[in-house]
């Protein structure tokens, strides 16, 4: 059997519900303003739906799988700088 194109590109499903933006800081334990910043950064992938932020659990996992294991948080070192 051939498999049939989609019409719509290289779209992919979007499998469970979609999550939103308070339900996605709290799965990566984050303030809804610091999901906002990485959205905006482009480190995590998010879509406004209907004036609403909606999230893919799919992207939030991927993002905490490349996420370093020891934060720099406000450009400090770990060596107390």
């Amino acid at each position: 059997m051939k498999k049939q194109k989609k019409s719509q590109g290289d779209a992919l499903p979007i499998g469970d519900r979609l999550l939103t933006l308070c339900e996605a800081a709290d799965v990566l334990r984050l303030s809804t303003r610091t999901l906002r910043e990485y959205v905006r950064r482009g480190e995590i992938e998010g879509r406004i739906i209907g004036r609403r932020w909606r999230f893919r659990r799919a992207d939030l996992d991927a993002f905490f799988e490349s996420a370093p294991s020891a934060w720099d948080f406000a450009g400090k070192s770990s060596q107390g700088d």
